[in-house]
């Protein structure tokens, strides 16, 4: 588990009330138009793309937070019997000891068994699609966008396969937290990234009509709904984590599994969830997530291409008022003849 969960915890980060379904439902009309803008997205829509990913995922990452955060300090219970400060609130809240409550997790946490009729998770699975939600909330962070055009993204592709091969520290990426559409006659692709800490990144993958799909989820229960929890259904976006570089090293990224746990339809010899289950989760195998963001990032990094940056202000792009502020879109055109 990343170490970015383990920082101290206090009584607003869960003071609010858990609505179901209503963190499924932030801005959807808004999604609605980004899922129509996907079909042939345009530079000048990324701030629409970025606010409706923002919606789609933030509020997810917050109703989930008090969920996902108690199982590690569960695993410490259960080998040390500390109790931590997450633990202890859900003590208080439900008016019960950290015993019983590990002892009747499904009761309390739904924790138990995927596939039971009350719609309970994996305590491990809980946690690889919070990490996914929570990189697709943090990638819009900076409000950095980035645009490929049709020749560049062929470039990106072409370079792939031999991209992870060289060092990448933080310092080399286009900006700590982004998103990038690349442009495809057959149908675009969407990079998301954030570095949670350190030289610890995530990113994702996922293709335009995928992601409009994402973006519609209501969280409604439906025939095929992959990561099902409670009463919802959750469509957690392919997701990588990878150590970056160390400043001064040519040891390229590693990678490594999330809590354990690769989201199926990503790497197929994972068997918690079905791979025909995950909807939106189709042909990218972490590897191949990493190599596409790596190729892109060493494209933004070469001096020969032509890039226009565009502030969109605020007024016209934010729709959460934390994230209120420009949207930097970086149009990438074509790169030299080499």
């Amino acid at each position: 588990m990343s170490n970015a969960l383990r920082r101290n915890r206090t009584e607003e980060d869960f003071a609010g009330p858990f609505v179901t379904g209503e963190h499924f439902r932030h801005g959807l009309p808004m999604r609605r138009q980004a899922q129509q803008a996907l079909a042939d997205l345009e530079p000048a829509q990324m701030p629409l793309l970025l606010d409706a990913l923002d919606d789609a995922a933030t509020p997810v990452v917050e109703h989930l937070e008090p969920f996902a955060w108690v199982v590690p300090e569960f695993e410490e219970f259960r080998a040390t019997r500390t109790i931590g400060p997450t633990l202890a609130w859900w003590c208080e809240f439900h008016g019960q000891s950290a015993e019983s409550l590990l002892v009747n997790t499904e009761r309390y946490f739904c924790f138990g068994p995927e596939g039971s009729a009350i719609g309970a998770m994996e305590e491990h699975t809980m946690l690889a699609m919070y990490d996914a939600y929570r990189c697709t909330s943090a990638a819009t962070a900076g409000r950095n966008a980035y645009y490929a055009s049709e020749e560049m993204t062929a470039h990106i592709l072409a370079d792939r396969e031999t991209s992870a091969e060289v060092s990448v520290t933080p310092e080399n990426l286009p900006s700590p937290s982004g998103v990038a559409y690349l442009a495809r006659p057959e149908g675009g692709l969407v990079l998301l990234w954030k570095i949670q800490h350190d030289t610890l990144l995530s990113v994702q993958l996922v293709s335009a009509s995928e992601l409009a799909e994402f973006l519609g989820n209501d969280g409604e229960p439906r025939p095929g709904g992959a990561y099902r929890y409670i009463k919802h259904v959750y469509l957690p976006l392919p997701t990588a984590e990878a150590e970056l570089s160390p400043p001064g090293s040519d040891t390229p990224p590693n990678l490594h599994n999330i809590d354990g746990l690769t989201p199926a339809g990503m790497d197929t010899d994972v068997p918690h969830v079905p791979h025909e289950a995950l909807t939106n989760n189709r042909g990218w195998t972490s590897a191949e997530i990493l190599e596409v963001f790596v190729a892109f990032t060493h494209m933004c990094r070469q001096k020969t291409t032509q890039t226009e940056s565009t502030t969109v202000s605020a007024a016209n792009s934010a729709t959460i008022p934390r994230r209120k502020k420009p949207t930097e879109i970086t149009n990438l055109g074509s790169p030299s003849r080499r």
